[in-house]
């Protein structure tokens, strides 16, 4: 009888380190930006997009890809406005080709199928000229200086 109580504690051990017996992970969240700043502990989930504006008929934009340089469809009909890196929202009707765009979907995941709705929609400046410079993961190295007033 004690081998067998023996023998069951080690497949209870050894299953619970198998995968299929493991605790599930935890689901990963999704921080959207937070316009103008947010607490300093904040940390703002990878954008699921990052790119060039290609077109744009509301309530769609399409967006050339910077990473895959594909174009990808894209609903903003749940979004509101756009925002810039430097602060401040836009209306959507300003938007434009050329324009440097960063956006995050819904949950931050791509939907399996269907076009991909933003939940939140960042542009670089409202002028396609007005452009920074980018690493190859989309992340601002550096920005243009500002014109000087003379």
């Amino acid at each position: 009888m004690r081998n067998f109580a023996v023998a069951n504690m080690l497949i209870l051990l050894l299953g619970a380190a198998t995968p299929a017996f493991a605790a599930p992970h935890a689901k990963a969240v999704c921080n959207l930006p937070i316009p103008d700043g947010g607490p300093d502990d904040y940390k703002t989930s990878d954008e699921n997009i990052w790119g060039d504006i290609s077109k744009v008929e509301l309530p769609f934009v399409y967006v050339k890809s910077g990473k895959t340089h594909k174009i990808v469809k894209i609903s903003l009909a749940k979004v509101k406005s756009d925002f810039s890196v430097y602060g401040g929202d836009g209306p959507l009707s300003e938007l434009k080709p050329g324009l440097q765009v960063w956006v995050w979907y819904e949950n931050c995941k791509a939907p399996r199928k269907g076009i991909p709705n933003a939940a939140y929609f960042q542009i670089f400046s409202s002028d396609p000229k007005d452009r920074a410079t980018l690493d190859d993961n989309g992340q601002i190295v550096s920005v243009p200086p500002e014109p000087s007033e003379e």
